[in-house]
């Protein structure tokens, strides 16, 4: 299994800068944003020159690009920017096939003027619901043309906030490239982020969606009342757990380490990472 990082955990650089720099710290792959390299998240149209800087140097490095982020906000008020970010979807998934990458990472959205990323009541409403199962269909109808999967997390954050409500997206949607992205840091609601409830948080989480895990994310969360994400292993997410779950549903793909930005502790993250998935024979 590869150690992957999520470029975001970087400052924006150049293309050769941001691929030496994971290489340099133990990360043999990489969920790549191209603000990542000073463009938009969700870019119109992405040159065949800026996938071909990509391809050499992943290959340069040895990271091998394993998804790439197209997360914007699925129920977004603000309708001619959905309606351009969903537009781009297509770009993305061509520039995904010159790239050798085959899963695009989605938000399912919240209604909450901050923050693609920020809770508003709103989000738990029929009529988000709705809007969200609305607007998935064009970017699944892109996406099957292309063959491309699609990935989205539990967030209590956003509209699918829970692995009761991720079970029923993926079988609503009908999209059997509609996978699922397992971060346990997202698990966690409010007033949960404690140790006696990580087990059952986990466990229930693989109940609804082991099968369906497309890839994995060892991001971690701190003990809190709220929702306080930590680098990976310093916080209270049992990897024991998470890895031997994995393993049992057979999942097979890479380890992308995401929530450390401090690129002092990034080293650290990955050897430990490192050792819990020799530990598992992964």
């Amino acid at each position: 299994m590869k150690i992957g990082i999520c470029s975001t955990d970087f400052e924006p650089s150049c293309v050769e800068e941001l691929f030496r720099k994971a290489s340099g710290y133990g990360f043999d792959a990489m969920q790549f944003s191209y603000s990542s390299i000073g463009m938009d998240e969700i870019p119109q149209e992405i040159s065949t020159e800026i996938t071909d800087a990509l391809c050499a140097a992943s290959r340069q490095y040895g990271v091998e690009i394993v998804a790439v982020n197209a997360t914007f906000n699925l129920i977004d008020t603000d309708r001619e920017r959905l309606a351009r970010n969903i537009r781009s979807i297509d770009a993305m998934c061509r520039a995904n096939q010159r790239l050798g990458c085959r899963l695009l990472t989605l938000c399912t959205g919240s209604r909450s003027p901050e923050s693609m990323w920020a809770w508003s009541p709103d989000n738990a409403s029929p009529e988000a619901w709705q809007e969200l199962a609305c607007n998935i269909r064009p970017v699944v109808e892109t996406a099957r043309r292309y063959e491309m999967y699609l990935g989205v997390e539990t967030e209590a954050s956003n509209v699918v906030m829970t692995p009761e409500l991720a079970r029923r997206f993926l079988d609503q949607t009908g999209y059997e490239k509609l996978k699922i992205i397992a971060d346990c840091a997202n698990l966690f609601q409010k007033g949960q982020a404690h140790p006696q409830y990580v087990g059952p948080v986990i466990r229930h989480a693989f109940e609804q969606f082991g099968c369906d895990i497309v890839l994995a994310h060892g991001k971690d969360i701190a003990e809190s009342d709220s929702i306080l994400f930590a680098p990976t292993g310093q916080g209270i997410v049992d990897y024991d757990l998470f890895l031997s779950l994995l393993k049992q549903h057979g999942y097979k793909g890479p380890m992308v380490l995401h929530g450390i930005y401090d690129e002092a502790l990034m080293a650290g993250c990955a050897a430990f990472m490192r050792q819990k998935l020799l530990a598992y024979g992964m």
